[in-house]
């Protein structure tokens, strides 16, 4: 690994591990209310741990009243009666920015709202000098009704069997995921609420070429083995929207510019390239045309706790890093829907969800024609290649998403993800499966007896390209990816992932092996 990153994240991890005072300790600690705490586990799952056992300076703040403690929510799963009991009892009349979350049903609470309780629970080192800090803003913004998941990574890549000579083996690069939910008011009466959702990202490549380059460029790959890799170096705004809840939570509409992979295709075992699996197929289905930066409609609706469906919809074609308004047509659309059945018990196994997603779409397209021409003059001849732009007629696709605990208390977790989908509309993948399996706390008797949070998964991605002007040497794709991820204070995560690579579609070459190391830092 290049020296220049271990140096980086050497220190970074010195600076944050670093013991506070025993007098600092001490005095934080004193301002902590009495009574359970109330934090999540990385399968989603609720942890109760008394406010005199959570770390120094974590537990909420002696004129917070204990009901506002809301851990922050895992996207694709169900918020448990617990945490949905705190926002119940915060209800009050009429209120400009409401220190509570707005009701909302089990699903949707967990993909539409942000908690204020960053700590996870079973780390290897109990405290960093700058998680104090870091709690206490999110406690004190959260009093003003402005609730976020901020996720910082620096990540190494290296690669064998690049594509080209002129292609880096190694990219090193800097994410920064800034997801917010601004309560405006709240009307518990009414049954109504309303936010302002907004996400903010930037990638800084830490090598020259990085902008230009990336794993799944210089692997010729269908799915990206860097989920969370942008090729826009810089900032961008995928999501800028209102968000409004009727009916007591039962409906949730949000307009504006919507990414809808906020809020379609989540899965609690593989929906985030930060905290689970790193390949973009096991974050997304690479079927599913899930738009972002553009104008968009998501509709949610969940009538029953476990019953629910979503429509998403989105107009224009504005690349990451524009305005929705560039390039904004009504030729290039997306339309997709979501069913979900959630129960809290699937044949004895424990919570499962079942999604079905039908989706149409229509999209400009870059039409390829090839002829032979004739040289005037002489009997030779050249191949001439024409690329030219075309609206594509509207095609359809449909793709599953399953989740499920293997057993009441297991520590076991399956999920997959297939889908198949018109070529010229699909994401990425005109034909694709990812599957794995996850298992919490691995090593909790065996290596380090204090960590319960630290997630070992093995997943696997078989991919069909959709419609391509590049050239495909390889029809089927197939992935094997194994991550493990040490939750090393209640902030900060080490992750090394493992990528081997069989046929990829646009390389040559047979095989590939993709290495990368994450520091994960969520705020």
């Amino acid at each position: 690994m290049p020296s220049q990153l271990i140096r980086i994240l050497s220190l970074v991890t010195v600076l944050l591990v670093l013991p506070v005072s025993r007098a600092w300790a001490a005095t934080v600690e004193s301002n902590s209310v009495s009574g359970d705490v109330l934090l999540l586990d990385n399968l989603g799952r609720v942890v109760v741990v008394p406010t005199n056992e959570v770390p120094s300076g974590l537990g909420p703040p002696s004129d917070m009243n204990l009901n506002r403690q809301i851990p922050e929510p895992t996207p694709g799963s169900i918020m448990s009666d617990e945490v949905l009991q705190r926002t119940r009892e915060g209800e009050a009349g009429f209120q400009l920015f409401p220190a509570v979350p707005p009701v909302l049903m089990p699903y949707l609470a967990s993909q539409d709202e942000f908690g204020n309780t960053v700590t996870r629970p079973g780390v290897l080192i109990p405290f960093a000098p700058s998680e104090p800090l870091v709690q206490g803003g999110k406690y004190w913004l959260s009093e003003r009704g402005f609730r976020y998941s901020l996720e910082q990574t620096f990540t190494c890549v290296t690669m064998t069997d690049v594509k080209g000579s002129n292609m880096l083996n190694t990219l090193e690069f800097y994410t920064f995921d800034l997801k917010s939910k601004w309560a405006i008011f709240g009307a518990p009466d009414a049954g109504t609420a309303g936010w302002i959702s907004s996400q903010i990202d930037a990638k800084i490549g830490f090598n020259p070429d990085a902008e230009k380059q990336s794993p799944k460029s210089n692997l010729g790959t269908v799915t990206e083995p860097a989920g969370i890799w942008s090729g826009v170096n810089g900032v961008r705004v995928p999501e800028l929207a209102w968000q409004q809840s009727l009916r007591d939570g039962e409906i949730v509409v949000v307009a504006g510019m919507v990414n809808q992979g906020n809020y379609i295709d989540q899965n609690a075992y593989a929906q985030s390239g930060r905290n689970q699996f790193f390949n973009s197929a096991l974050i997304d289905s690479m079927v599913l045309p899930l738009a972002s930066y553009n104008f968009g409609l998501n509709l949610q609706w969940q009538p029953l706790p476990e019953w629910y469906a979503m429509l998403g919809g989105n107009v224009g074609h504005a690349p990451a890093g524009f305005s929705p308004w560039t390039d904004f047509n009504e030729n290039d659309w997306s339309l997709v829907g979501e069913i979900g059945y959630a129960p809290k018990d699937f044949l004895g196994l424990g919570p499962g969800i079942y999604r079905i997603q039908p989706f149409l779409a229509r999209v400009t397209g870059l039409a390829q024609t090839s002829y032979t021409v004739t040289i005037p003059g002489t009997t030779n001849s050249t191949d001439v290649t024409v690329n030219s732009t075309t609206n594509s007629r509207v095609q359809a696709g449909l793709c599953f998403d399953f989740q499920q605990q293997l057993g009441s208390k297991s520590p076991f977790g399956w999920f997959g993800r297939f889908g198949f989908g018109g070529s010229e509309v699909s994401a990425g993948a005109a034909a694709q499966v990812g599957t794995g399996f996850v298992m919490q706390g691995p090593f909790k008797h065996l290596l380090f007896q204090r960590t319960s949070n630290d997630i070992l998964g093995v997943g696997f991605v078989w991919s069909q390209p959709s419609a391509t002007t590049e050239s495909v040497y390889h029809q089927n794709e197939y992935i094997l990816e194994t991550k493990y991820a040490l939750q090393l204070t209640p902030t900060i995560k080490i992750q090394p992932d493992m990528q081997v690579i069989w046929d990829p579609a646009h390389n040559p070459n047979g095989r590939a092996t993709v290495f990368q190391l994450q520091l994960a830092m969520s705020w």
